[in-house]
């Protein structure tokens, strides 16, 4: 009975102070504004995702339409040939497509720093201007957008420190602790009972907004596990705040001696220590990722058009040893348009190469700071976070990936075309597709339509189509 009349007590106090319902129903408006946020860019994904959608369906009908009528390509441009691979291929539009997740309005995460379309060409990687910027990780956390997951890691300790920070301090103040001590036996259950009123009212806020989230998306049952671990991971972590305070109460005299140690803690592990290791990480590991990429591409890139013919044919044989057993490799003379049109392997081959050298000491970067979350738990809960929403370095990592498998796949299947002489016509096209859009097994996972069962159809009216709903599609 004692613990419900506190309750009570707590929340009629609560009632009565104007300063603590306005502060609660700021943070409770931030949130809800953070989650349109949320809901605004994952709305302008879908709309951007289906007007590649659209643009990729027209270029592919486009293509299926000049063979049909017995064409080469636009009848105003004469030097276009579709029969030739490097035409065919050119001219085909290809995406990759990081959906966005359905938790998205929960963690922006790093969604609006990296792309998450782009069209592959011939002469892609995955470090052009319109896949990322800089790469961060833990890092962002400092600066980092002001979304859902930024209130809830940054500002509701805050909040906390704002609702809680003159129990018993008030007491203290006004000489009423004593009678605390008469009328209820213990101030240290007597505390514990009035923070938990608090701790369970911001547990609660967060859990229906988490709640409402999944409920509106669609997507409480198919993401259940995750929605799940975010409301423990935020319980959690309110919980440790409440537990650090809840002893800073016990021990401290006076409301403005208990505030001040309650900002200082949180300024000490929400600002500094997650500022301090971003500093050291960059300062160790010092990376300018686009200038770095950029210098490779531009200089290294440039060069191998002035190499010999005859060394950029052995080069190529290098890079793709099946070549030799192909019709060009038996010619007794080096086809230089050939060539020319398989430079791009010996390009997308050097990218790679430098990609891989900004890679590995991103993940330096990266597993120092990791190792720091002992003492850092707050770039630990950030990071958890993003992951939960796949908004993380690490999901768009996997992305990157991905984009760069499937370059691979249409660098070495024009280079194999070219050096085969092969003529291309409609049935030979609709296999090139097949070979486009196959993709390994990943996390990153595509549903696409069966294209051999299009191709046994005989239709000759096929309309190729991006699937709906797929996590990456191409």
């Amino acid at each position: 009975m004692k613990v419900l009349n506190l309750f009570l007590y707590e929340f009629n106090h609560f009632k009565k102070s104007s300063a603590k319902v306005i502060t609660y129903l700021t943070f409770l408006i931030a949130c809800f504004y953070s989650i349109y946020n949320g809901f605004e860019l994952q709305n302008s994904h879908n709309e951007t995702i289906l007007s590649i959608k659209l643009e990729h369906d027209k270029g592919i009908y486009e293509l299926f339409n000049w063979f049909d009528k017995g064409l080469t390509g636009p009848e105003d441009k004469s030097w276009i040939d579709i029969s030739n691979p490097t035409w065919a291929l050119s001219l085909t539009p290809q995406y990759t497509i990081k959906e966005p997740s359905p938790l998205l309005p929960l963690g922006l995460g790093q969604a609006e720093q990296y792309g998450f379309y782009k069209k592959i060409t011939n002469w892609s990687s995955t470090y052009d201007n319109d896949m990322v910027q800089e790469l961060t990780n833990p890092e962002r956390l400092v600066n980092g957008n002001i979304d859902f997951s930024f209130l809830i890691i940054f500002l509701l300790p805050v909040l906390l420190i704002i609702l809680i920070y003159n129990i018993r301090g008030l007491e203290q103040d006004f000489n009423f602790e004593k009678l605390i001590n008469v009328q209820f036996g213990s101030v240290s259950k007597w505390v514990l009972i009035r923070v938990s009123f608090y701790v369970l009212l911001l547990i609660l806020s967060v859990f229906v907004i988490i709640i409402g989230v999944s409920l509106i998306n669609n997507v409480f049952i198919s993401n259940y596990s995750d929605i799940l671990s975010l409301i423990g991971l935020f319980s959690g972590y309110v919980l440790c705040f409440a537990i650090i305070f809840y002893f800073i109460i016990l021990s401290s005299s006076g409301s403005s001696s208990i505030a001040f140690k309650m900002i200082s803690f949180w300024l000490v592990f929400c600002i500094v220590i997650p500022g301090s290791v971003h500093q050291y990480a960059s300062i160790k590991y010092p990376v300018n990722y686009m200038t770095d990429f950029l210098d490779a591409n531009r200089k290294e890139a440039y060069q191998i058009y002035e190499l010999p013919i005859d060394y950029l044919y052995y080069q190529l044989i290098d890079l793709y040893p099946n070549l030799s057993q192909t019709i060009h490799a038996s010619d007794e003379e080096i086809d230089n348009n050939i060539i020319s049109n398989s430079i791009c392997a010996l390009v997308n081959q050097l990218n790679k190469n430098a990609i891989k050298k900004i890679e590995l000491q991103n993940e330096a970067k990266n597993k120092l700071i990791n190792s720091s979350y002992w003492f850092n738990p707050v770039s630990f809960i950030q990071n958890k976070w993003n992951s939960l929403t796949m908004t993380d370095y690490y999901s768009y990592q996997l992305y990157r990936s991905e984009v760069q498998r499937v370059i691979d796949t249409r660098i070495e299947l024009l280079v194999f075309e070219c050096w085969n002489k092969t003529i291309v016509n409609k049935s030979l096209y609709k296999l090139y597709l097949k070979q486009l859009n196959t993709s390994k097994k990943s996390s990153l996972k595509a549903n696409f339509i069966d294209i051999d069962e299009i191709s046994k159809s005989g239709d000759d009216d096929f309309y190729y189509m991006i699937p709906e709903k797929c996590d990456v599609t191409y």
